[in-house]
């Protein structure tokens, strides 16, 4: 049990760290792309498609994480 919440607790410490991280990219890209034109029908296709890899991953993300905190409460001693 003591190894199920050392992995959920690394888990939740890297997951922590990833958001902030890409929050504060975020923000900067904002403000870069304030002071631009509007992107070509080519970039917005580019982004579309990474946004889906983006919600991609927090998707994976997130179901990685409710099957820790699944696992912690059923699994409990």
């Amino acid at each position: 049990m003591e190894t199920l919440k050392g992995i959920a607790f690394f888990v939740g410490v890297i997951a922590f760290g990833a958001w902030l991280f890409r929050r504060n990219w975020l923000e900067a890209e904002i403000r870069r792309n304030d002071s631009h034109d509007a992107p070509s029908d080519q970039q917005l296709k580019w982004h579309i498609r990474h946004l889906r890899e983006d919600i991609h991953a927090l998707v994976l993300i997130n179901y990685t994480l409710l099957v820790v905190v699944a696992a912690t409460v059923f699994f409990k001693d």
